[in-house]
């Protein structure tokens, strides 16, 4: 029929239109794929032209690859790269394994958030980075969680003898971490935030602090009126609780991108604020514990509001006396809706009161970071008081360049000890003229320390957890003996100077371990401290206490014969130098 016809003809015109679609689409498919080749060969060559350097390692060896001699453009020339360099020859590998750079994961540190992740896209690759595998019977000082089981006696052997410490704290740490922070307005929230941030991050563990006052005022301004924080303002609170949320987004979008420990820093002193909180971590699957600061010292209360809040964006321009009468009727609109943490929440939570004088902790996961944090939190006060650090006067090692050692002073030396003796007291007596005697005074348990100290007539400790560096193997050398003796040594140390361990000796980051205990002494004190050590040594403390990233440690210029005054304030350090002697200088084995 005509209907049948028509229906037939329908359907021809329908198949052809199909046809030619289909057609269509493989056409672009295919123009796809060739944009995409032509895009990862583009990837590749800017590859060849930004990065000129890397490093292969594999154990304790390391070696500098010059991209420009060796051009890679795969994963597959990148173990060939550890095959051809890392053969049976050089590392006593039975030659039926020579394949085992091919079946073993290749692994790169991100550049921010020094993370470990194994390498999947040839284009991750920057210039100096390191490259590190990992095969069966070997364990990675970066990453030790990284083992792969063997059979072999002789690895087994390998890996008793092989004393290694885990350089990160988050190595331990299975799951991703939030402090919150809860309580009213000058109770020393931002404080404890930011000392846990210093503290983490010193540690090596990527942590960042999220305040959301700051989201307030970027993005809403900071001259608010205290009725703004009043909980019967319904716009105010539909404010504040958008912020909160944009602060929140953003730190789950931080964990997941590689951060560790995050801290959400407000007052989140509701009930419902809490809950929302609570809920998005469970939906993130990440662990989280709430920080609740209770200030009954109206002391504490004043300092606070006179270190911190004066100074805040929130009170330019006005006058200390209505900046103060503004304030105190905002934390009154706070107390009208604050309800203080208990156990009916059913959450993880640490209530400090007065700033550590009391602490209660209840239910903190079951992971390692928790409890270090809280330990670290029992250190916490707010005396002011002086940190003098300072390196020992010049040694006789000093001067030929000798690394370690534990040589005498020189006559330089000795001059710098009688002159930092004689500084000291009279500083000590500027500062605090009724209370100049009292004076802490810390050294290494090595002479050249020891010798620094010999004319202050105060009470000495002398703590093992002060010495220098460890330099291993390399000690009572030059670094040019250690240049033209060991390169790759030399090279690796001078690619990453704070994870490059001397053979047999210590890494930045193993000093940075050692002096946790020493950081926890320095924090508990409320006298003054001079503390007299060792370049590397020196570098990291001066790292804690001006909040400087582990990777900034090693670079750190102490010179000799210098002393560091660093005052803590509630954000950081004020800090001034004096030099007391110049024109003295040498090596270290920093």
């Amino acid at each position: 029929t005509n209907k049948d016809e028509f229906g037939k003809k329908e359907f021809e015109t329908s198949l052809i239109f199909f046809l030619i679609g289909s057609h269509h689409i493989l056409e672009r498919k295919e123009e796809k794929v060739d944009i995409k080749k032509k895009m990862e060969a583009t990837k590749k060559d800017n590859l060849t032209n930004t990065v000129k350097t890397i490093f292969i390692k594999y154990g304790d060896t390391a070696k500098k690859i010059n991209l420009q001699d060796t051009p890679i453009s795969s994963i597959q020339d990148i173990r060939d790269l550890f095959n051809s360099r890392f053969g049976a020859t050089t590392l006593n590998i039975s030659a039926g394994r020579k394949d085992l750079f091919y079946n073993s994961p290749i692994f790169i540190q991100h550049p921010t958030s020094r993370t470990w992740y194994a390498l999947e896209d040839i284009c991750d690759l920057y210039s100096l980075c390191i490259l590190e595998v990992h095969t069966p019977g070997t364990v990675s000082k970066e990453h030790p969680h990284t083992l792969h089981h063997t059979h072999s006696s002789s690895s087994l052997l390998k890996l008793k003898n092989n004393h290694k410490r885990i350089n990160n704290y988050y190595g331990l740490q299975r799951d991703k971490l939030v402090f919150v922070t809860v309580g009213l307005p000058a109770r020393g929230k931002t404080f404890l935030a930011r000392k846990i941030a210093r503290y983490m991050n010193w540690l090596g563990v990527p942590t960042q602090v999220f305040n959301v006052g700051n989201y307030r005022r970027q993005r809403l301004g900071a001259k608010q009126k205290p009725e703004f924080f009043d909980p019967d303002n319904k716009e105010g609170v539909n404010a504040r609780l958008h912020m909160a949320v944009l602060a929140m987004d953003d730190m789950f979008d931080w964990l997941s991108k590689g951060g560790i420990v995050a801290i959400y820093d407000a007052t989140n002193s509701t009930l419902e604020r809490r809950r929302l909180i609570s809920t998005r971590a469970n939906d993130e699957n990440v662990k989280i514990i709430f920080v609740e600061s209770i200030c009954e010292s109206q002391q504490i209360i004043a300092e606070n509001l006179k270190e911190t809040k004066l100074r805040s964006p929130d009170f330019e321009g006005i006058t200390p006396d209505v900046a103060l009468t503004e304030f105190f009727h905002r934390i009154e609109n706070y107390k009208k809706s604050y309800v203080t943490l208990s156990d009916e929440e059913n959450n993880s939570y640490i209530k400090l009161f007065d700033v550590g004088s009391k602490i209660i902790i209840n239910k903190l996961p079951n992971s390692y970071l928790p409890g270090r944090v809280v330990f670290f939190l029992m250190n916490l006060h707010i005396v002011p008081r002086k940190i003098w650090l300072t390196r020992h006067g010049q040694s006789m090692d000093n001067t030929q360049g000798l690394l370690g050692g534990d040589s005498s002073l020189t006559p330089s030396g000795e001059s710098y000890a009688r002159r930092l003796a004689e500084w000291l007291s009279s500083r000590l007596n500027e500062i605090s003229p009724s209370n100049s005697s009292v004076l802490n005074i810390w050294t290494s348990t090595l002479q050249r320390s020891i010798q620094t100290a010999a004319y202050m007539s105060r009470r000495k400790v002398h703590l093992r957890a002060l010495d220098e560096i460890d330099a291993g193997s390399c000690e009572g050398m030059t670094y040019e003996e250690v240049a033209e003796r060991m390169p790759e040594e030399y090279e690796a140390r001078a690619s990453d100077k704070l994870r490059y361990r001397y053979p047999g000796g210590e890494s930045y980051e193993d000093v940075i371990l050692r002096l946790e205990p020493v950081i926890f002494e320095v924090e508990r004190q409320r006298e003054p401290i001079v503390i007299i050590a060792h370049n590397a040594v020196i570098r990291c403390l001066y790292g804690y206490l001006m909040d400087k990233k582990p990777e900034q440690c090693p670079h750190i210029e102490v010179p000799l014969h210098t002393v560091i005054e660093l005052t803590p304030r509630a954000y950081g350090c004020d800090e001034e130098r004096f030099s007391l002697l110049s024109g003295d200088e040498g090596a270290d084995s920093g």
